[in-house]
C-alpha cells in the first residue's frame, strides 16, 4: 500500500529536490508588490548564482503542492535567507501570497535557469518593473565581492514611488564606485527629479552607454520592452551571443 497519493507523488514536496521554508519577511513598498524573504526550516540555502531562479509551492495541509510559480532571485548567493521581489497580479499563486504572512510554509525547488551573471567586468543590466529581481542579485554580489569593472543599470519604472530597492541602489553605488544606475520614469517627470524620463531608447541607451560592441548585456522585464531593447542594441552591433534575455507576459 503506498503511503501517499498520486498527486502527491507528482506535485507534492515528497519529490527529491521540494524543501520547505518559512516565511520569515514580507515587505510591501508599494501596494501591489511583496519583497518575501524566507529561511529553510532545516538544511542549508541551496547554492545558486546570481540570476538564477526558484520555483516556490504553496503547499496544502499535508504538503502536497498546489500551485508553484517561477521567480527570479533577489538575494544575493551569500544571503542567510532566499529574497524574492514579486508583483501581485490576482493569479493564483500571488492571490495566496497577498494573504500569506510571516511563519507560513513554502515548498521551494531549484535553482534553475542560464541568466547568470559571472563575474564579467563590462557589463550593462536593464530591468523593467520587478524585473529589478534577478538585476539587484547580480549588483549584490558585485559589490559584495568588490569586482572591478564597468557595471551599469538602466532601471525603468512608471513613476517615482515605484522605485523597488531604492535606498540600496544607492548604497551599492557607493560601495562599488563600478556600479552605476540610470534611472528612468516612463509615466512623470517629477520637478526636480535628477534621472532620466520616457522609455528606454537608443538615444537613451547611447548616451550613457555608448560601447554596445565590447559588453555584456543582461535584459529583464515585460515581453514588450525586452524585444524593443533587443531590437535597439542588435542595431547598435551587439553580438547576440552577448545578450541575456528575460521576460514575461
Amino acid at each position: 500500500m503506498f503511503k501517499y497519493t498520486i498527486r502527491e507523488i507528482i506535485y507534492g514536496v515528497f519529490l527529491p529536490g521540494i524543501e520547505r521554508f518559512k516565511i520569515i519577511s514580507l515587505g510591501s513598498p508599494v501596494s501591489d508588490i511583496r519583497v518575501m524573504r524566507i529561511a529553510p526550516v532545516s538544511g542549508t540555502i541551496p547554492a545558486y548564482k546570481p540570476g538564477q531562479f526558484m520555483f516556490l509551492h504553496f503547499l496544502d495541509d499535508s504538503g502536497a503542492s498546489i500551485v508553484r510559480k517561477p521567480y527570479s532571485l533577489s538575494s544575493a548567493p551569500s544571503a542567510k535567507y532566499l529574497e524574492f521581489t514579486i508583483e501581485l497580479v490576482n493569479g493564483q499563486f500571488t492571490g495566496r501570497l497577498e494573504k500569506a504572512k510571516v511563519g507560513d510554509i513554502l515548498g521551494v525547488e531549484g535553482p534553475f535557469g542560464h541568466m547568470v551573471y559571472e563575474d564579467e567586468a563590462k557589463t550593462v543590466f536593464i530591468a523593467g518593473g520587478t524585473g529589478i529581481s534577478p538585476i539587484i542579485s547580480m549588483l549584490r554580489y558585485i559589490a559584495e565581492k568588490k569586482i572591478k569593472g564597468s557595471f551599469l543599470f538602466f532601471y525603468s519604472v512608471k513613476t517615482r514611488e515605484r522605485i523597488l530597492h531604492h535606498d540600496e541602489l544607492r548604497r551599492l553605488q557607493k560601495a562599488n564606485p563600478g556600479i552605476k544606475v540610470v534611472i528612468t520614469l516612463t509615466r512623470e517627470a517629477p520637478v526636480g527629479w535628477a534621472g532620466e524620463c520616457g522609455r528606454l531608447n537608443d538615444a537613451m541607451i547611447k548616451k550613457h552607454a555608448p560601447s554596445a560592441k565590447d559588453t555584456d548585456w543582461w535584459v529583464c522585464g515585460p515581453s514588450e520592452m525586452i524585444k524593443s531593447v533587443k531590437d535597439c542594441l542588435i542595431g547598435m552591433g551587439t553580438d547576440p551571443k552577448r545578450l541575456r534575455l528575460e521576460g514575461w507576459g
